[in-house]
């Protein structure tokens, strides 16, 4: 919980949109206590300008309060990380209801005291009850607020878990992925998707059927084309999404918590508004234990071998909205991979990246891959998939339609051929002779 508080209270201070609402409110609150104070209206108008005040402050404040922070939160791999981190989900749900409701209470309740005093007309009125519901109508409109943020948009907490406590082996399989299932049949599995099917409309599944074990120590590249559900299939190993037919698990008996596995969201696991020194503080107080405090050496991150490896050093102390795409990409693998994952989970690595971040990736996963570590990867790059992969699946049409080993293939130019599914497109016409031809017509006319 006092991670999450952190980030939050970071996140609140450092957003310039409720700064900006906050000294909207509160001009608008001043004036119109002040106006009051010098008037001093009768109990009518002075509860229709107390009144005023709070609607105000309803409206701008109370929102981004309430709401933000979990938006934001889904988006950024806050979520994802937090149930990785093993603990209970009411530590996630207290600290950011404080996050909700402490401002909005205590400033709402402020404005009330204030029109108390300054407003004769008032002091009978706010003494009695109502002057106790006007005191905790900010409150009951913050907590309406953060309880549809919690049940619309952070649906994630009331996922299961992907974590199973029961060993896994290799599953019979059909299709394309018999030949590369027989070689891996007496090895542990560290992921297995069993005849899975996701839609997130039911009448229109995503992935069908899909069945998928993946041998711990082996590095696995996921293609296919734009649309065909690649993240989806990560995000229903993840238990971020629930499968309609079938399930997806993780071997505890290969990775005993979830904090040994660490994803590479289009975010790249990071909150903009923090530094990329925060980001990784709020993950290493979110991973603490008992007999890990200090999962990662905050005091010399800048000499940490991993940091001084993709040149992120000069850059810790700037927010992550401020760096490049390149940048952003680097500090997230950064700080993923400080925590020493075992299973590593990365959407697009290389994609928006400058040739230096994908040789240092590329050389990364090399040496993860020889270390035994287990890897998935979401990927478009086939020269990346022919550098660092044992094997590739692919996704097509909602079913997974090949599975093959990389030194199945005699050299690159086979392997392109046979993961692009035989759909090269060349001699395409794209209409741009037409203009030309139109042109030449009336020249000839003319």
């Amino acid at each position: 919980m006092k991670a999450i508080l952190y980030k939050d209270l970071l996140q609140i201070r450092r957003n310039t949109g409720l700064l900006i609402m906050l000294i909207v409110a509160g001009t608008l609150s001043v004036l119109l206590i002040g106006t009051a104070a010098i008037i001093r209206p009768g109990v009518v108008l002075a509860g229709i300008m107390l009144q005023a005040t709070l609607i105000t402050f309803l409206m701008s404040v109370v929102p981004t309060c309430a709401m933000e922070l979990i938006r934001s939160d889904i988006g950024n791999g806050t979520l994802a990380a937090f149930k990785a981190s093993g603990r209970p989900n009411r530590q996630y749900l207290i600290a950011q209801m404080i996050a909700a409701l402490v401002p909005s209470g205590t400033l709402g309740a402020l404005i009330v005291l204030v029109f108390r005093a300054l407003v004769p007309s008032l002091h009978t009125v706010i003494a009695g009850e109502q002057g106790l519901l006007l005191t905790v109508e900010p409150l009951l409109a913050a907590l309406i607020l953060f309880l549809w943020s919690i049940f619309f948009k952070g649906k994630v907490l009331i996922m299961t878990t992907t974590t199973t406590a029961q060993s896994l082996t290799s599953s019979p399989t059909t299709g394309g992925t018999q030949s590369s299932a027989d070689r891996m049949a007496h090895s542990p599995i560290a992921v297995s998707v069993r005849d899975m099917t996701f839609g997130y409309q039911k009448s229109k599944p995503v992935l069908s059927h899909i069945s998928l074990d993946v041998p711990a120590g082996q590095s696995i590249g996921i293609l296919g084309y734009n649309g065909v559900g690649k993240t989806t299939l990560f995000g229903v190993i993840l238990g971020l999404l629930r499968p309609q037919h079938g399930d997806a698990v993780i071997n505890a008996d290969v990775f005993p918590s979830m904090r040994d596995v660490f994803q590479l969201t289009d975010s790249n696991n990071l909150t903009a508004d923090l530094t990329v020194r925060e980001n990784i503080r709020f993950r290493t107080m979110l991973y603490a234990t008992r007999e890990h405090p200090n999962p990662v050496d905050l005091a010399h991150l800048e000499d940490l071998p991993m940091v001084k490896a993709f040149e992120i050093g000069d850059h810790l102390d700037k927010k992550v909205k401020e760096l490049s795409s390149g940048l952003k990409k680097r500090a997230g693998i950064v700080t993923g991979m400080l925590f020493d994952p075992k299973l590593i989970m990365l959407d697009e690595p290389t994609n928006a990246v400058d040739p230096l971040t994908r040789q240092l990736l590329i050389e990364l996963m090399r040496q993860l891959r020889a270390d035994g570590r287990t890897i998935m990867t979401i990927t478009h790059d086939l020269d990346y998939c022919w550098s660092v992969t044992d094997r590739v699946v692919i996704l097509d049409n909602k079913h997974l339609v090949k599975d093959c080993m990389t030194h199945d293939f005699a050299d690159y130019q086979a392997f392109t051929e046979a993961v692009t599914l035989g759909r090269g497109k060349t001699d395409v016409d794209f209409g741009l002779h037409a203009g030309k031809a139109i042109s030449d017509t009336t020249s000839t006319t003319k």
